[in-house]
């Protein structure tokens, strides 16, 4: 007999969806760094820089692990295996390939999913009924 908990995969994915809300959120409003410049009287100038400052195309390396995150969500309440295991990959790779930006915002949010994938799989129960074979002589 098999079981997976998928309440807890859902939670899982819930707080993943979450924390690439908040990352988003923080990551488009606080200061990412200063920028000096020199005016025409040779005073320096020094501004703070966020994404909001910037063009909106910076706004897709916000979005794609929202809607990824997203995505595994809607896999997890719908007990959907493989998009939940695909999402997870793809947030996994944006956190790990944009982590010189703002990839490692997301390693938790990748983590997550991770555990959720974790919580979906299939566990064999013992033969006798109990709830795991883990632990038995």
């Amino acid at each position: 007999m098999k079981w997976r908990d998928w309440r807890l995969a859902f939670y899982f994915a819930l707080a993943g969806l979450l924390w690439c809300v908040a990352a988003g959120a923080l990551l488009y409003f606080l200061p990412l760094g200063m920028s000096v410049s020199t005016t025409s009287s040779g005073a320096e100038v020094e501004s703070k820089v966020s994404l909001s400052t910037s063009d909106p195309s910076s706004l897709w390396s916000l979005l794609v692990p929202v809607m990824l995150s997203a995505v595994a969500m809607w896999a997890a309440a719908r007990h959907r295996r493989w998009p939940l295991i695909a999402a997870t990959v793809l947030v996994a790779a944006f956190a790990l390939l944009g982590g010189l930006s703002v990839g490692l915002a997301y390693v938790p949010a990748a983590l997550f999913l991770i555990v959720s994938v974790l919580a979906s799989s299939s566990v064999r129960q013992a033969p006798n009924g109990d709830d795991s074979a883990a632990g038995k002589d």
